[in-house]
């Protein structure tokens, strides 16, 4: 027999002929499909595209008539049991619902029993108060899933549909949703079909789409969690207005405007005309951005919350404008400032997170209002500094004017965003000029100290050498989208 021609099960024929009972012919079903599934990873090697494509669809229509198959199993076992005259919990199995027994007898989630026996109230036939047979709760819906042609998991959610929409409209309104809904789910997958259901409820019930003031009052927040892979936890529930002024902040580290251009060659040649400051082609745009797009947009939020904080727009706390506050020992900041980050083993600490690492401490330092907290071996407080280093007013609007936004390879976050950083670091005798200084993004800020980046002005113009572990050939770039 061959692997197609073994797979035409159909829940309303069954081989042999009439009169015959279930359960034998599930029995020769079963024998059939474990023969089947014996020799079916080989002979599914041998097939072609189309005979695979084919296969494929002969194995769901298999799945479906299972599934319409394990419905009517639930229902009948639902309906023995309340039916046993003992009325124990129900048929003296010392369960009390329908759903546990499933569970444990058929090693199956309680979700899906639930799930089951709810299909099951909807789709077979029901008997009345006086034990009349009664039509299925949902005829249309009952034979699609019979026939095979709807899944029974598009058939939940066509009968959770209906069952919300029932109390809100007539009975003429319900049957036009089964029928739209079951030809819907007959022709899409369930994911498209969610989606048609939920258009027909915010159509019936129009008022329930918006959820009342009250409401959002008492589930909108931001929940400070615990941390989770050494990573902060933050979960926010927002408003549709306050969502979209999130999106706005978060949507300036993912603008895709990069302007396109080849990109630079490793070969030497072009290596040293890059050095010379010769214009290239193009330094291939978003080449060395890793980043994926939740990362990217949680770099937006944290630039916008920078800004804030140095802007001085934010309410004073204490008397004092927001600042960051990071304490840490003077012979971790200043001794080991250069070292890789993967060997620092200095700590600092931040006000509200607690310890840091050194390279955090030194990236902030990099370009904030630097409040030294000198501390003794013990502990004791020694002196507590002035503001020092910061880029003056003036030469920050003449590197603005100059890189117009981070100025690292590719990328498009504007000035104002941006921070101030020493290409040759401070503390190594860097001057604090417009020649010795770049706009950087805050991203871009730490990929520059983490690996170890090395910044070449060029005629004015700051070129950026990767490090060999990125680029073997380290080819210079600079960055093309502000100034073409």
């Amino acid at each position: 027999m061959g692997i197609g021609a073994a797979l035409i099960v159909r829940p309303a024929s069954w081989p042999g002929g009439e009169g015959r009972s279930a359960g034998p012919v599930v029995d020769e079903v079963l024998v059939l499909l474990r023969r089947l599934c014996a020799t079916a990873a080989g002979d599914a090697a041998l097939l072609g595209f189309a005979e695979a494509a084919e296969f494929a669809g002969r194995v769901e229509e298999v799945s479906r008539a299972l599934e319409y198959l394990q419905v009517v199993a639930a229902g009948a076992v639902d309906r023995t049991r309340k039916e046993s005259p003992d009325a124990l919990p129900a048929a003296g199995d010392g369960y009390r619902r329908t759903g546990d027994f499933l569970r444990d007898r058929l090693q199956i989630t309680a979700v899906e029993a639930h799930r089951r026996l709810t299909l099951a109230g909807a789709l077979l036939p029901r008997a009345g108060i006086t034990g009349q047979p009664l039509a299925a709760l949902h005829e249309e819906l009952a034979a699609a899933v019979a026939a095979g042609t709807v899944p029974s998991r598009s058939a939940t959610i066509i009968s959770q549909a209906l069952e919300r929409a029932r109390p809100l409209c007539d009975p003429d309104t319900s049957a036009r949703m089964e029928h739209a809904l079951t030809r819907t789910a007959a022709e899409h997958d369930p994911d498209f079909l969610a989606r048609i259901a939920r258009r027909w409820m915010d159509a019936i019930d129009q008022d329930g789409a918006e959820p009342a003031e009250d409401v959002l009052r008492q589930l909108q927040g931001a929940f400070l969690r615990k941390p989770r892979h050494g990573l902060q936890h933050l979960e926010i529930f927002a408003t549709t207005a306050q969502y979209e002024h999130l999106l706005t902040v978060m949507n300036t580290a993912t603008n895709p405007r990069t302007t396109p251009g080849a990109a630079i060659d490793g070969n030497t040649a072009t290596g040293t005309a890059a050095l010379n400051g010769e214009e290239p082609d193009g330094t291939g745009p978003g080449s060395m951005d890793r980043r994926s797009r939740p990362q990217k947009l949680l770099d937006g939020l944290v630039g916008a919350c920078k800004v804030a904080l140095s802007s001085g727009g934010l309410p004073a706390a204490g008397g004092l404008r927001p600042q960051i506050m990071a304490t840490i020992d003077y012979r971790d900041l200043l001794d080991r400032l250069h070292q890789r980050a993967e060997t620092d083993t200095g700590t600092g600490t931040l006000a509200f997170t607690g310890p840091v690492t050194a390279a955090t401490i030194r990236t902030i330092a990099c370009d904030a209002d630097i409040i030294p907290v000198l501390l003794g071996s013990q502990g004791r407080l020694l002196d507590i500094g002035r503001t020092t280093r910061l880029f003056p007013p003036h030469l920050r609007k003449a590197i603005t004017a100059r890189d117009q936004g981070c100025a690292f390879p590719s990328c498009t976050i504007p000035a104002p965003w941006c921070e101030a950083h020493h290409i040759t670091y401070w503390s190594q005798g860097g001057t604090t000029s417009a020649d010795n200084g770049t706009l950087l993004c805050s991203h871009h800020h730490h990929l520059i100290h983490k690996e170890q980046w090395t910044i070449q002005p060029r005629h004015g113009i700051p070129w950026f050498i990767p490090p060999p572990h990125l680029d073997p050939h380290q080819t210079p770039r600079r960055n093309h989208y502000f100034r073409s």
